[in-house]
């Protein structure tokens, strides 16, 4: 009895610790991290301030061409709060340039790493510092 008892907490263990594990993903991959950033301005239609990622929706009209939905992940909330961002940091209606690596299979997806407002403030940068 003490044997399968033991047998089975191991296999119970195991199975918890590998839980976290399999909840997350590396951004490689989805994103071109080995490529050239690519920089697009649009208008902000919603800001997800919310975990695992902060999520930007972005409408966006290219020289020649329709208006593209484009979809913007960054950092959590927690880790964007230690660099000065808030809920408030993008709003429905704002401009915004974003800076990042596209999604891999060419999607309208982006991973930000650089937000400018539409004055030329980055935001996420303290002031007196610059990136």
């Amino acid at each position: 009895m003490t044997r399968s008892l033991h047998r089975g907490l191991c296999a119970l263990l195991s199975i918890v610790c590998t839980l976290p594990a399999t909840a997350h993903h590396s951004g490689a991959m989805f994103y071109n991290r080995e490529g050239e950033t690519i920089k697009i301005t649009g208008i902000v239609q919603r800001f997800n301030f919310a975990n695992p990622h902060a999520i930007v929706e972005l409408d966006v009209t290219p020289d020649a061409g329709a208006t593209q939905r484009w979809t913007a992940e960054t950092s959590s909330p927690s880790g964007l709060k230690r660099r000065g961002w808030s809920q408030d940091s993008l709003k429905p209606g704002d401009t915004v340039t974003l800076e990042g690596y596209r999604a891999l299979d060419g999607s309208l997806l982006m991973r930000i790493t650089r937000v400018w407002l539409e004055d030329g403030t980055e935001v996420g940068v303290p002031p007196g510092l610059s990136n």
